[in-house]
This record gives C-alpha cells, sequence and structure tokens, in this order.
C-alpha cells in the first residue's frame, strides 16, 4: 500500500499576501482542503477566530495590523490535530502565529502511528509494511514569525516556523507524517519558506517558493524548489476564496530527491 504522508500546504499563505487590506473586527470561518503527491498526502483545516484591529489608519503599514485568536483542527486520515492559535500582526511587514494543539492518531483508516528505531530507520513504504501502525496521543506546539512586503507588483515574504512535537509519552522514536521525517517522540522540526510572487492580475500572483526543513537533532534536511500560484477572489462582501498550486522538486530529500512534487490547496473565509 502507497505510503500517506501529509504536507503542510501554505495555510497562513493566502491571507497575509493581502497585508495592505483594511483588518475588520468579527468573528471568522476559514475552512480549506489541500492534497500532494510525493509525497502522497491530504489534509482538512478549520479555523474559528476571533479578529481584533490593532488600528484605525489608513496607512498601509497600519490598516491591516490585527489579532486574531481562536481555535483550529487539522484533520486527516492518520491523525487529528486540535487546539488553539493566537495571530499578532502589529504592522503589516510582520506576522507571528503561535499554535498549541493536543494530537491524536488513529489508524482505522489505514495509516495510523508508526514506532520507528530510531533517526536511521527506513519510512519507505517497503519499511512501514513491517511496522505494526497503532493509536496514540500526544501534542504540537508551533511559532512562525513572517516577515512580508511588496514593491508594486512584487511580494515577498518569508516564514520560518518552529515546531515542537510530544507524541506517544516522549520516548523513543516516530514517523511524522506532516515534514514526513524521522523524529524522536520528544523532538523539533524547523522550517523556512520564502516566496517570490509577481502580480500578473487583480488576485492572481505567481512565483517560486523555497522549503527547507531541518531535524536538529539528527541533521536531517529536505529542501524542495516549486513554481507556485495564488488566486484569490472577493465571491461577496463576507466570503472569499483562495488557492494555492505548487510545482517542482525536491533538491534534497531522503526518498523525493528529484522527483516531481504537486500540491494544492482551495480554501474559503467567511465572516460571521
Amino acid at each position: 500500500m502507497k505510503r500517506l504522508t501529509f504536507a503542510a500546504l501554505l495555510l497562513f499563505l493566502a491571507a497575509p499576501l493581502v497585508f495592505s487590506d483594511r483588518a475588520i473586527q468579527g468573528f471568522y470561518l476559514d475552512q480549506n482542503v489541500g492534497a500532494s503527491w510525493d509525497p502522497l498526502g491530504a489534509q482538512a483545516v478549520t479555523q474559528l477566530y476571533y479578529r481584533i484591529p490593532l488600528s484605525q489608519s489608513d496607512n498601509i503599514l497600519w490598516a491591516s495590523t490585527k489579532v486574531d485568536f481562536g481555535v483550529v483542527n487539522n484533520f486527516s486520515p492518520s491523525y487529528d490535530l486540535a487546539g488553539v492559535f493566537v495571530s499578532i500582526q502589529p504592522i503589516a511587514v510582520f506576522n507571528l502565529v503561535l499554535e498549541a494543539q493536543a494530537a491524536g492518531y488513529f489508524h482505522q483508516l489505514g495509516f495510523g502511528f508508526y514506532s520507528l528505531s530510531g533517526y536511521g530507520a527506513g519510512f519507505d513504504n517497503a519499511s512501514l509494511a513491517q511496522l505494526t501502525p497503532m493509536d496514540t496521543t500526544g501534542y504540537v506546539l508551533s511559532a512562525a514569525p513572517t516577515l512580508q512586503v511588496a514593491f508594486g507588483p512584487v511580494a515577498l515574504q518569508d516564514t520560518f516556523s518552529l515546531t515542537y512535537y510530544n507524541a506517544d509519552g516522549g520516548t523513543g522514536y516516530f514517523y511524522e507524517r506532516i515534514g514526513n521525517v524521522a523524529l524522536a517522540k520528544s523532538d523539533t522540526e524547523l522550517l523556512n519558506q520564502a516566496y517570490a510572487l509577481l502580480t500578473v492580475h487583480p488576485g492572481l500572483l505567481v512565483g517560486l517558493n523555497d522549503y527547507y526543513l531541518v531535524v536538529p537533532a539528527s541533521s536531517y534536511v529536505s529542501h524542495r524548489l516549486a513554481a507556485v500560484a495564488v488566486y484569490t477572489s472577493q465571491l461577496r462582501q463576507k466570503l472569499s476564496l483562495y488557492s494555492v498550486v505548487l510545482l517542482g522538486t525536491f533538491l534534497a530529500d531522503r526518498y523525493y530527491q528529484y522527483t516531481i512534487y504537486v500540491g494544492g490547496e482551495v480554501g474559503v473565509t467567511v465572516r460571521l
């Protein structure tokens, strides 16, 4: 059976790129579904949050400043992460997202949680087929600061994410599906994602994405370069649509180096 892994597909990409938009106070619901191929993955993310504008200024640096806080759920056929988050944008060029989520891992849909013997253990299809999937729990903590700037039609964005996993009691090693890596059951991942995008039409941006994932404890690296297109549309006064498509390859990865990677996401945001 082909391994199912889950890529983090640009959860906060589409909205921050339009950082000159004025923040409007109120409750919001965001729902998106993402999928990828090589590694194969799927994930649905739901956020319910309340937004508080931080400024009434029309200046581009301050009009979009805000604090969002609420609940988030990440669901896949292998895990369910549920918890709280806060997103703070004190100035248009900077954003910080903090998350704390409880994790539940289950095997009933054919995937499950896999314990490994160490960082060097295999997690390809054949290796996982020799292991017994299990159900277990844990928690995930993350912090993701973003720097972003626009010059006319050009938008640049860089997000550095630090994610801490504690799974199955914290002792031993496991296959972490979101990053597609081997981790200790108490371990940290570092991820940097950079985007250079050009507006080719109102609501449509195209450019490049550089994805660089590191596991500090094992020195493992996964590095991907991809073309990316982002589309946003205001369907109604309180309803917006966004979608993201990526096509690229891994420059460094244990199993996917130089294979074709395809990723995509579509979502809607509703002001309640």
